[in-house]
């Protein structure tokens, strides 16, 4: 077993595909079936199969897929331990809005700053759409945002990390919140509050409600996550929270989420950059670092509610 064979089997699992495999590593296809038949030899099972067309993991390629992850990130550690110290320690600059970079990536900055503890990360919150403006102007590295589609965005680039569920969420001692299968019929008359307008969450449910004739009560945008929590608590309104940062906003803040029987809102969250090949060594790790990370979340994800794109390009 050898990196070029982790490295190979790693990016099969990310396209499901060997001629896009073959030609995003450009290998000969040949070389890139010798790969993964070496390893299937060593580790003595399958790792793909076929459905039909459909190249997928097998459970036992699903489980190597973990520790090919963490290997890889092994080797990486490594020879940045060897080289020189401006390769991987330099700073990188990261956007995105509060929710997102303060709650819903906390555990992804932890674990990056962890594997490169020397490495400086310097955060700018701002509202999710202005964060594409903030790539195109090199005032950040790299974006994260949310979309309730698959991200394209002029003069920027973008890879999908996974889709995600948005729930209202409301106090727990709100008496809305001990209500169960709830309708957006019931919603009406409350107060909503959300750190800005301009959110892709707000703009997909506020059309919904009004589709089926509900008008809420007070709407307030309070530019803030603290704010929005405080008029939450205080003024039993409700709020949009996307599902990776509800459990801190359940332990952290007190709020609990409201049990809808109605499709709730779908988003993807994903990383954004002006140009691969511009980026540091260092941006180009936190890049790697967040689509390695993601694929175990989802993996471990035991309510099934994380979505995985079909395919990551990072070029």
């Amino acid at each position: 077993m050898d990196i070029k064979q982790l490295i190979t089997f790693m990016k099969l699992v990310r396209t499901l595909n060997y001629q896009k495999a073959a030609e995003q590593l450009q290998y000969a296809p040949s070389t890139l079936f010798k790969h993964i038949q070496l390893l299937e030899q060593e580790l003595g099972v399958p790792l793909f199969c076929k459905t039909g067309r459909q190249l997928r993991l097998t459970p036992e390629g699903e489980a190597f897929e973990e520790h090919a992850v963490q290997m890889l990130d092994s080797y990486k550690q490594a020879l940045s331990s060897v080289r020189k110290s401006d390769e991987t320690e330099g700073p990188v600059a990261v956007g995105g809005c509060e929710i997102n970079t303060a709650n819903s990536l906390l555990a992804l900055f932890r674990s990056f700053s962890s594997a490169h503890p020397h490495v400086r990360m310097t955060m700018m919150t701002s509202p999710n759409a202005g964060v594409p403006g903030l790539v195109r102007s090199e005032m950040i590295d790299l974006g994260y945002v949310y979309s309730i589609d698959e991200p394209s965005y002029p003069g920027v680039q973008a890879v999908s990390l996974y889709r995600e569920p948005v729930f209202l969420m409301a106090d727990a001692q709100n008496p809305i919140a001990a209500r169960r299968k709830l309708h957006y019929e019931d919603l009406r008359g409350m107060d909503f509050v959300y750190p800005h307008d301009s959110c892709c969450f707000v703009r997909e449910l506020l059309p919904r409600l009004a589709h089926c004739g509900v008008h809420l009560g007070e709407l307030a945008y309070l530019g803030g996550v603290h704010l929005v929590v405080e008029s939450v608590r205080s003024n039993n309104a409700m709020t949009l929270v996307p599902y990776r940062a509800v459990e801190r906003f359940e332990k952290v803040y007190g709020l609990t989420v409201l049990d809808m029987d109605e499709e709730p809102v779908w988003a993807w969250e994903s990383i954004i950059y002006k140009r691969y090949e511009g980026l540091s060594p260092t941006a180009r790790a936190l890049v790697h670092h967040s689509i390695s990370h993601a694929r175990q979340i989802v993996r471990k994800d035991a309510s099934g509610l994380l979505g995985r794109p079909p395919e990551r390009s990072i070029v």
